[in-house]
């Protein structure tokens, strides 16, 4: 339960979504908002309704990791596009900063609260990057909105694409006194979370309405940026139902997002469940519109809030100026943002390097042609008669070993031209990190017995089944270093922000203006 001056409910688990008008922002996404199945209006238990496959395709279920094993269901969601999906602010993050990525899982295509489900239809999704509105502020639920950057593209199908995003130049005046749908698994008239999706029939009300229903609990949350919709006769979106979706049917057939569930009143001040006789407040998906785009376009957030935002948000000035990204950097984002990166349900992505049919070692590919791996094994891998190949048969074309590598551990590290990439792409630590990992165990720093610039070595009282080209990698699941030896030896890694501009100076030598590789 949260409360604005008195109390409101916080509908923690998500139940607000982004409404949208045909033919608008999803570029050229021409199904969204269209549903496998005719929706029924009649209004059943309570205003809500029997919900089947393919009926909200674009609804999403938002999971938290609590433990290593364990999730749990706290919101909703819509998917915009392949790649993202919106939702509440107060849904993905603590103390108004973004949760780490990894501690969230999507689940989209199901009908059913259970992130055990994952044949068709059901897609369980990884998150990349999470995007909190700049302006957010929980203790009012000011700007109560998020995107999430999913860390592989969704399959489109009848059962899972994006709902439509609301026309540029709609405003409250179209759509205040038209029915809304509001769908998610919130909690019921029992005062549980529900196990099937519900949706729930209700209008659109004024601001004056809304804000003269309840002022204590309106009055300092009301603006351009909200609206107001709900049933004051028992029917209502209530906790759980967080971050879903508030939707329009335009005359085309299509779905436009029109609101994210954000609060309502809180029932008592015993009881933070949701009030049965006051309306519901949503996130105006069509006054953030340009924020939303520009995200979805850049894959991040900085540079709309750097100089004249768009219209209906407030530009934020004499922002400090942060560095420029590096060009590794730059690429990553444009590599999230499609979906090709690394993350945690990938596995290792790795190749294997074969040479006489013998394996090697490992090494990871940075773009459609370049990997990464250690000099000692690209030295082996052209040493002689033959040269490694892939699995898949791709030889390597050319090697690159460090001009500092003089044996041994100093600057132990060479780029591949070993095109086509088969396997996700790494991005690269710019920096060192405080956690980082193997193979799903975690090195420790006090377990680092010597180091230098280039290298780090690690004195561990456990077996560690190092390889080598091992990758070594933060919580983002950024690359920070690839193992020296195999099993057995020495247990040394690359640093790999240490070579960082010897390593950009290869991969992206002829690229440095053009972000396609």
């Amino acid at each position: 339960m949260r409360s604005i001056i008195i109390s409101v409910s916080f509908l923690a688990n998500c139940f607000l979504s982004v409404a949208i008008a045909s033919n608008a922002g999803n570029g050229s996404n021409s199904s969204c908002g269209l549903t496998a199945t005719s929706i029924r209006k009649p209004l059943i238990v309570n205003g809500v309704t029997t919900i089947s496959a393919g009926q909200w395709p674009w609804h999403a279920s938002i999971w938290h990791r609590v433990t290593r094993s364990t999730h749990v269901y706290v919101c909703g969601g819509s998917l915009l596009s392949e790649l993202y999906l919106v939702t509440s602010g107060h849904c993905v993050s603590k103390d108004g900063n973004a949760l780490n990525e990894r501690l969230v899982s999507i689940q989209l295509g199901s009908i059913r609260q259970n992130l055990l489900l994952n044949g068709f239809p059901v897609q369980n999704l990884q998150v990349a990057e999470i995007f909190v509105h700049k302006d957010f502020v929980p203790r009012t639920f000011q700007a109560d909105l998020a995107l999430v950057a999913l860390g592989t593209q969704v399959m489109v199908n009848e059962f899972v694409k994006p709902v439509c995003l609301p026309d540029a130049v709609a405003t409250d005046k179209d759509i205040v006194g038209r029915q809304a749908v509001a769908v998610g698994f919130g909690q019921t008239e029992s005062g549980d979370n529900s196990d099937v999706l519900r949706q729930l029939w209700m209008p659109v009300v004024d601001y004056l309405s809304c804000l003269e229903s309840n002022r204590e609990v309106f009055g300092m949350s009301l603006s351009a940026a909200v609206l107001c919709a709900g049933n004051t006769n028992g029917s209502t979106v209530c906790n759980g139902d967080s971050g879903g979706g508030l939707f329009t049917q335009e005359s085309d057939g299509r779905w436009v997002i029109r609101g994210v569930t954000s609060f309502t009143a809180q029932r008592g001040w015993n009881d933070s469940s949701c009030s049965l006789s006051d309306y519901a407040a949503f996130v105006n998906v069509a006054h953030y519109g340009d924020w939303i785009k520009y995200v979805m376009t850049h894959g991040e957030q900085e540079g709309f809030f750097g100089g004249t935002a768009g219209t209906g948000v407030k530009a934020v000035t004499a922002k400090p100026v942060k560095p420029e990204l590096r060009i590794s950097e730059k690429h990553c984002k444009l590599y999230r943002r499609k979906g090709l990166v690394v993350t945690g349900s990938d596995g290792p992505s790795q190749i294997y390097l074969f040479k006489d049919r013998k394996s090697q070692g490992l090494a990871y590919y940075l773009t459609k042609d370049y990997a990464i791996t250690t000099a000692v094994l690209a030295i082996d891998c052209v040493y002689g008669e033959t040269v490694c190949q892939t699995i898949l048969g791709y030889r390597i074309r050319q090697t690159f070993i460090h001009p500092e590598y003089r044996g041994g551990r100093d600057f132990n590290v060479a780029v591949l031209l070993i095109p086509p990439a088969d396997e996700p792409l790494w991005c690269l630590a710019v920096e060192s990190s405080g956690k980082i990992y193997f193979e799903g165990r975690q090195l420790k720093a006090n377990t680092v017995s010597a180091d230098a610039p280039s290298w780090t070595e690690f004195d561990l009282d456990f077996y560690l089944p190092t390889k080598r080209g091992g990758v070594v990698y933060n919580e983002r699941r950024d690359m920070v270093g690839l193992m020296h030896n195999p099993a057995g030896e020495e247990v040394v890694m690359t640093n790999i922000p240490a070579v960082l501009d010897w390593i950009e100076s290869i991969v992206w030598n002829n690229t440095a203006s053009s972000l396609t590789s």
